[in-house]
């Protein structure tokens, strides 16, 4: 029970948290941005911050070992990025911080607790997507009561307050003290492998836009399939084993991605599978570096970062095809086989 508190908390502001942002940016921000260029910069901004942040923020949170702390800062300036609302750069930067230093916070403490294992982490980074796809399309369906966000947001922050009081005086839950030590040859082939192939799922869950996904029903249905196979990826990789389970669920999803065009149905089952490895990857990575679990969060994030950078520059619709989708997430699923074969003699 203390656990599932810990991360039932952390998980329900993930999902308000990641809603605000988008919330702030497609409906306080866009609207008053002049230009497709603006627009862009904005976006890339907010997406630098956000993502690429995490890494130096995660190496800092892991000597503070304040985390609930940290995420409660992430959540105030998120609501300063509300009120400053007249600069669309600035907000985006203010609104990107905040949020990176939210995702530290709770990774690190989910992390914490998790033992090793990518159950847990598998629920805390599920509810982001959802929470995107509310905020997005709340905006649409002519939300614009703003304010009501801020107050869900001060809410959030005493919440985690309240959290960070329990996880040091009651549950003496800290930080290990990190270490800088020499990463072995067969650490890097592991770090590289799981970066890598972070980056192709950042770069393909992006460009993932079925036609079919145009209906608001259908597309909730897809994010809840992201939620369901980030949880589910994390409780079979465990049960299981990670390097069979995140293999065959991208073999499977790799060939599932050629009949997706046309068939929903495939295409549903295909993004769930594709996003089963999310957990494992990152537990994998927090294992590789025990002691840095902000620092192995931080790589996680800009990996994810770095493969969302052709398409925030409009680059797409290249591999947005049966083969491209195919041979991406073949890459990947080869790519992490071997990495997981190397983990395996690591952790033996």
């Amino acid at each position: 029970m203390k656990k599932l508190s810990i991360v039932g908390i952390y998980s329900i502001i993930h999902c308000i948290v990641d809603m605000s942002c988008a919330m702030l940016i497609a409906g306080i921000l866009t609207p008053t941005i002049t230009g497709t260029y603006n627009l862009m910069v904005s976006i890339i901004f907010y997406n630098f911050f956000a993502f690429a942040f995490q890494l130096p923020f995660g190496i800092l949170a892991d000597k503070i070992n304040k985390n609930a702390f940290i995420s409660a800062i992430g959540c105030l300036l998120i609501i300063i990025g509300y009120l400053l609302n007249f600069s669309a750069i600035l907000a985006c930067i203010i609104a990107g911080i905040g949020n990176a230093l939210f995702h530290v916070g709770g990774g690190i403490d989910v992390l914490n607790i998790a033992e090793r294992k990518a159950t847990l982490p598998g629920i805390y980074v599920a509810t982001g997507a959802l929470g995107l796809y509310i905020g997005s399309n709340t905006i649409v369906l002519g939300f614009d009561k703003f304010y009501l966000m801020i107050v869900i947001l001060i809410i959030s922050i005493l919440a985690l307050l309240w959290l960070y009081k329990q996880v040091k005086q009651k549950y003496k839950i800290n930080n290990k003290e990190p270490k800088i030590e020499t990463i072995s040859n067969k650490k890097q082939i592991i770090m590289y492998c799981l970066l890598i192939t972070i980056c192709i799922r950042g770069y393909l869950g992006l460009i993932l836009n079925f036609e079919w996904k145009a209906n608001f029903i259908i597309g909730l249905i897809c994010v809840l399939a992201v939620v369901l196979g980030k949880i589910f990826g994390g409780i079979l990789g465990d049960k299981f084993s990670w390097r069979k389970v995140s293999t065959l669920s991208l073999i499977i999803s790799a060939i599932l991605f050629i009949f997706a065009f046309n068939n929903i149905v495939c295409g549903i089952i295909a993004i769930l599978l594709f996003n089963m490895t999310m957990p494992i990857t990152l537990t994998a990575l927090s294992n590789v570096f025990n002691n840095n679990k902000g620092m192995a969060f931080g790589l996680t994030t800009l990996a994810l970062f770095i493969g969302a950078v052709p398409v925030l520059f409009g680059y797409d619709d290249f591999l947005f095809n049966q083969i491209g989708l195919f041979i991406m997430t073949v890459i990947s699923a080869i790519v992490l086989y071997i990495g997981f074969k190397k983990y395996e003699t690591l952790e033996n």
